[in-house]
Formats: C-alpha cells, sequence, structure tokens
C-alpha cells in the first residue's frame, strides 16, 4: 500500500509538472497576439479583419517571363479565412506595368489590396537567334542569321555570326539596355579586300519579337582613312 501511494505521489507531481511547463497562449500565428512560445491554446487569439499579400508588394519581370503569384490572404474577426478574388491585368508578352487586384468580403463589407507586377526588357530577350531583312545591298552585307548570346560583361551581349559570310568568326560586341542596343564602334577585316569600320544604335518591340537597328559604317582600302561611308538599316526577327 505504502509502494502504490508513492508511486501515486510522483506520479501527481510529474504530471502537475508538466502541466506548469506547458505554457499557455495563442497558438494561431495569424493572430494579432500570436505567442510562437505557447505550447497550448489558451482560446484568446485576436483577429485583425483585413487583407494583405503574400510576397513582395511589386513584382519585376522580364517580357515573356513566368509570372508566380503567391496571392492574398483575407482574415475575418473570429479568425476565419474568406475566400479570395482575384483580377490581374497582366500581359507577360509586353512591357507595362501591370496590377493585381485582390478582394473578399468579410462580415464587416469588402477588403481589397493591390499588388503591381512591372514587365521590362532585359538582357534575355535579346538572346537567341534572329533572322535579318536589311536594305544595305552589296557593299555591306549582314548574313541574313544572327546568334546572339550573354556577354561576359554586365549589359553585353556577343555574336560571331552577324558577317560570318565575309568575315568568319569575328565576335561583335553589343551594348543593351532594356529595348535598346548599341554596337559601339568597332572594325572588321574583310578577307583580303578592305576593312570595315562600323557602329549602331537600334531597338526592339514592345513584344521582343524584333528589332530594327541602323548602321553607319566606311569601307576602309588597306587600311587608311578613305574609303566609301554609308548607312543601311537591318530589321530583325525573332526566330528562337
Amino acid at each position: 500500500m505504502l509502494q502504490f501511494t508513492t508511486q501515486l505521489f510522483f506520479a501527481t507531481v510529474l504530471f502537475a509538472g508538466l502541466f506548469a511547463c506547458s505554457k499557455r497562449g495563442c497558438t494561431d500565428p495569424n493572430a494579432s497576439n500570436y505567442n510562437p512560445a505557447a505550447q497550448k491554446n489558451n482560446g484568446k487569439c485576436v483577429y485583425t479583419p483585413g487583407i494583405k499579400l503574400i510576397g513582395d508588394a511589386t513584382l519585376h519581370l522580364p517580357v515573356g517571363g513566368e509570372l508566380i503569384d503567391e496571392g492574398a490572404i483575407a482574415l475575418d474577426i473570429d479568425g476565419s479565412k474568406p475566400s479570395v478574388a482575384v483580377v490581374s491585368t497582366v500581359n507577360t508578352a509586353k512591357k507595362g506595368n501591370y496590377t493585381i487586384q485582390y478582394s473578399a468580403q468579410l462580415k464587416s463589407g469588402e477588403v481589397t489590396t493591390t499588388r503591381n507586377v512591372v514587365v521590362a526588357f532585359d538582357r534575355s530577350n535579346w538572346v537567341g537567334t534572329w533572322k535579318t531583312n536589311n536594305d544595305c545591298g552589296t557593299i555591306f552585307l549582314p548574313d541574313s542569321m544572327v546568334t546572339f548570346v550573354i556577354g561576359d560583361q554586365d549589359g553585353l551581349i556577343q555574336t560571331t555570326d552577324m558577317f560570318d559570310t565575309y568575315s568568319p568568326n569575328s565576335e561583335i560586341a553589343a551594348d543593351v539596355f532594356e529595348q535598346q542596343i548599341i554596337i559601339p564602334q568597332q572594325y572588321m577585316q574583310v578577307g583580303n579586300l578592305w576593312t570595315t569600320r562600323f557602329s549602331a544604335v537600334g531597338e526592339m518591340n514592345d513584344t521582343g519579337s524584333a528589332f530594327q537597328i541602323k548602321f553607319s559604317y566606311k569601307n576602309l582600302v588597306s587600311n587608311s582613312a578613305f574609303g566609301v561611308p554609308g548607312t543601311c538599316i537591318l530589321k530583325y526577327t525573332k526566330v528562337e
């Protein structure tokens, strides 16, 4: 009997100790008085009704990029989570500033919030193969196709096949900023015939499917300052 009483005593003490160590408080992360240290809910959670975004308030995407929308969460005064309606104007295929609006109906009325989405150009929009249509004639003749790759510096793209017919493997570097492209002055040796000095500026359309560039060039004979100058327009359409 004594042994049973002793065991009962220690069991009671242990249970009381465990109960005392179980900190009580609000265990719901959505509540305004949430206590992450609480181990047992005290039933006194307090909720602030409203709606809030999940993730950043502004998203930045390249033209043609994938939109990953984390959505929004609505909370009512009793802790319930009403459904959230979404209205989006985002068109990732075209540059622009867009919005995604979220709304929910609470007991107190409708609540709304908005996320901004900025779709803009970056270097990735220039990478790929482009088909050429030009008015350059036979004196300055770029290839019918060109492939751009990411350059080894920020804001730079490069190619080795823009003039592959006349000067194989000539590396051409271009600076790009959003829709703008600039080919700074550089030289290209055309076989044993002449050296071409050229530069160019251009712009991509709003969907990233085509761009136009204006070349200014001068074909220099025997590396002299004399030669045939000219300009021409090249129009590129994206192939892949």
